[in-house]
């Protein structure tokens, strides 16, 4: 929302018609009015895209993973859910879906402690009557606009709900899993049928899904989701917003200022998963999970201190989220003289391997012109050898994030500067791939399409 002249603030404060037309068409200005207690500190810009995608809804499936604290459940859950109905979306049954029955409670009491308590919003939209239902459903009617809200747990039998003659037009599905959701492959399997036989299926050609959360486990339906949607198997728009970009810059200053806030921050949320390989903050904060083997010199994203990011989406660099496992290395000295590449990883879609890619294809291109018997030359070695770890090295002004940083035997022909120049160079190129696809001035390499599990 730009920003409003003074003559229009204050015909905001004094005029009720004024007020009810901006808000009827601006989900933003509805938040920042009726929920302004909600509001600590001032929106990012990520937050404005929130509000601009529930208010264009150009795709059935709507899929944000953000990092803990960023606001999302104030934005796509209270907020939507209530200017959905009194917008211009006009939404007539809107279900909320949470992994348990106290979850759902509380979802049901923000919103009935709005429509009981925020007197502006009474006097300009009201009135309203909540009620709760026999079998565990938490509901609240709006009878002045036909419509009802309910709040519900995850994996209960929905099909065929109705209200009066309407089915579910906004379906909001705000964490419906934890940690304690992937012990075994049943139990994943199950929640992944019934999101698919349950939620995707109910509604009309006019329903809009709505899915939040945080990044937990590769086997997530956060995960399942963003594969479908990158692959095309399932249509729909997924947004992750991490805390820090790939070149550390913050998303939210107005709230996050600085290094120090965020390292303290990083302190308050201390632990790492139960093998060692990423700390909880970078899983909830960065979301990022990945363990990939970069070398040294080739790794770019740790050399860049935390500092402030612009006010657009086109000023940063996001690959969240990222979980994949794997090594991208170099080996300098082979018996042409020139070093070789490789990459590995468990799941390319867990990673930002594009400019790797192109970096990897450029390198094979330059060899095999030098010698044409190259072509069949590049596997990965069977054996590393001198392998040097830094894991979870904590820095001032990084986020302690996955470091498995290793070194080849150095050939005695090859000096530690000519082997760090080597580094250095592909580092460069990997930095000028990465800004050309950022671009446009370079397509990324496509993807194979692989299956996203359900």
């Amino acid at each position: 929302m730009k920003e409003l002249s003074p003559e229009l603030k204050q015909a905001i404060i004094n005029d009720v018609a004024v007020r009810k037309a901006l808000v009827y068409e601006n989900h933003e200005a509805f938040c920042r009015i009726y929920l302004q207690r909600h509001i600590t500190y001032e929106f990012a810009w990520f937050h404005k895209e929130m509000f601009r995608i529930t208010e264009e809804y150009q795709h059935k499936l709507n899929v944000f993973m953000a990092f803990r604290g960023s606001g999302k459940s104030t934005i796509l859950n209270l907020s939507n859910a209530l200017w959905s109905i009194l917008g211009k979306h006009q939404k007539k049954f809107v279900v909320i879906m949470s992994k348990t029955r106290v979850q759902s409670q509380s979802h049901f009491n923000s919103i009935k402690q709005e429509l009981e308590e925020n007197e502006l919003l009474k006097n300009d939209l009201g009135p309203f009557q909540a009620s709760k239902e026999d079998w565990g459903a938490f509901t609240i009617e709006i009878p002045k606009y036909g419509a009802k809200i309910m709040c519900i747990g995850a994996l209960q039998n929905i099909r065929g709900l109705k209200y009066r003659n309407h089915r579910p037009d906004l379906i909001i599905c705000d964490d419906m899993e934890d940690m304690t959701s992937f012990q075994d492959g049943k139990q994943i399997r199950l929640f992944h049928d019934w999101f698919m036989g349950e939620i995707w299926s109910i509604g009309s050609e006019k329903t809009n899904i709505v899915v939040l959360g945080n990044l937990l486990h590769p086997s997530s339906i956060m995960i399942t989701l963003y594969k479908g949607i990158k692959h095309g198997e399932v249509p729909g728009i997924f947004r992750a917003y991490p805390l820090l970009d790939d070149r550390n810059r913050i998303l939210w200053p107005q709230r996050y200022p600085d290094a120090k806030a965020i390292k303290d921050l990083e302190k308050s949320v201390p632990g790492t998963d139960r093998f060692g390989l990423y700390t909880i903050f970078s899983r909830e904060y960065l979301l990022d999970m990945s363990t990939v083997s970069v070398d040294y010199y080739m790794e770019e994203k740790h050399d860049e201190s935390i500092r402030p990011g612009g006010d657009k989406a086109s000023d940063f660099e996001i690959s969240a989220p990222m979980w994949a496992h794997g090594q991208i290395w170099y080996i300098p000295g082979q018996d042409d003289g020139h070093c070789d590449f490789s990459m590995s990883l468990d799941d390319e879609d867990g990673y930002n391997s594009q400019p790797w890619k192109h970096v990897e294809e450029a390198f094979k291109e330059m060899m095999i012109l030098k010698n044409p018997a190259n072509a069949n030359k590049y596997k990965p070695p069977e054996k590393i050898e001198n392998i040097a770890y830094e894991n979870m090295k904590d820095y001032p002004d990084l986020p302690i994030r996955y470091r498995c940083w290793y070194r080849y035997n150095r050939p005695k022909e090859l000096k530690p500067s000519e082997f760090e120049k080597i580094g250095k160079k592909f580092g460069d190129e990997y930095r000028k791939v990465s800004e050309e696809i950022r671009k446009g001035i370079r397509k990324p390499p496509e993807n194979k399409p692989q299956s996203f599990g359900i």
